[in-house]
C-alpha cells in the first residue's frame, strides 16, 4: 500500500507532502499564456517574454504563484533561464 500523507492523500500526490526534485522548487510562477514556469516572478526571460508580447501586439498575463505539481500538471517544462542546471529525469 501506498504511503499516505497528512492530507490523506498518497505522499506523490499531495502538492503539499510531495518531495520537490532536485533542483526544483515548491512553488514557482506562472502566466496563464506561458508554457513554462519560472522560479521567480521577476525572471529576466519571463520579463522578455511579456515585453514580446506586447511589442507584437498580443495580451499578457498575470504572474502568478503556483505549486510546482500544478505547474508540470498543467504539462509545463523549467524556464531554462531560472533552473539553468536542472536535468529532468
Amino acid at each position: 500500500m501506498d504511503e499516505r500523507c497528512i492530507h490523506d492523500l498518497v505522499v506523490q500526490q499531495c502538492v503539499d507532502c510531495a518531495p520537490v526534485p532536485e533542483g526544483l522548487v515548491r512553488f514557482v510562477y506562472i502566466t496563464a499564456g506561458g508554457e513554462v514556469f519560472h522560479r521567480s516572478s521577476a525572471c529576466k526571460a519571463l520579463e522578455e517574454g511579456q515585453e514580446y508580447a506586447l511589442s507584437v501586439g498580443m495580451d499578457t498575463h498575470p504572474r502568478r504563484r503556483v505549486a510546482l505539481a500544478e505547474a508540470t500538471a498543467e504539462g509545463r517544462g523549467a524556464c531554462a533561464y531560472c533552473f539553468w542546471d536542472y536535468i529532468p529525469r
